[in-house]
């Protein structure tokens, strides 16, 4: 590898997501469904993610890891995970909230309101509204949990809507004008956007 070697990690959704990255090049993404506990599927997911592009954990100079919100047992594992992993290798670790991650790939559709929405699995969802200004995604206040039925009259639009939370709350946003909801995919991060899904 000719520069930094990074490691990003989320596993605060419903799929376990890495992404590989030499400085300014995105080596490769993996999304894994938990199908065991996360303390059993994490470490050897990353493992076989180092191997099979022929390095090691002690080749890692800087680590990514989200901070929620979402599942409660993922981020707690995800985070001693790279804790341990940081301070062991001595390379810098670095926080990024959920939502911030998952509204990263979509500083392209300048102009919009993006609304992450995440399940909390208690009947309501969290959320974060962003605006796209200048090719830069910026957070508009602090993230929120409501119900469903609540989150429409939080929105700001043009908005597009995504995340695990899309479907909890598509019959109150569909009825508002201006709120585009997409319901499969981007409930994954780091997520590559689909063009065809979100052009207007």
């Amino acid at each position: 590898m000719s520069g930094r070697l990074i490691l990003a990690l989320d596993n605060s959704l419903d799929f376990l997501n890495l992404a590989l990255a030499e400085e300014g090049r995105l080596i490769e993404e993996r999304h894994a469904r938990h199908d065991r506990h996360p303390s059993e599927v994490l470490p050897v997911t990353v493992r076989e993610l180092l191997a099979d592009h022929g390095c090691v954990a002690k080749d890692l100079s800087l680590l990514f890891v989200t901070l929620g919100p979402g599942s409660f047992t993922g981020i707690r594992v995800g985070l001693a995970f790279c804790k341990g992993l940081a301070e062991g290798l001595h390379i810098p670790l670095v926080g990024v909230p959920t939502p911030d991650a998952l509204a990263a790939p979509f500083a392209f559709l300048e102009g919009l309101y993006l609304c992450p929405l995440i399940d909390a699995k208690k009947g309501e969802v969290f959320f974060g509204l962003y605006r796209v200004s200048e090719g830069a995604v910026i957070r508009i206040g602090d993230f929120q949990s409501c119900k469903p039925e609540d989150v429409a009259s939080r929105m700001a639009a043009p908005c597009l809507c995504f995340g695990t939370g899309a479907k909890l709350c598509r019959h109150e946003l569909a009825a508002v004008e201006g709120l585009r909801v997409v319901e499969d995919g981007f409930q994954r991060s780091p997520e590559k956007p689909c063009l065809s899904a979100v052009s207007p």
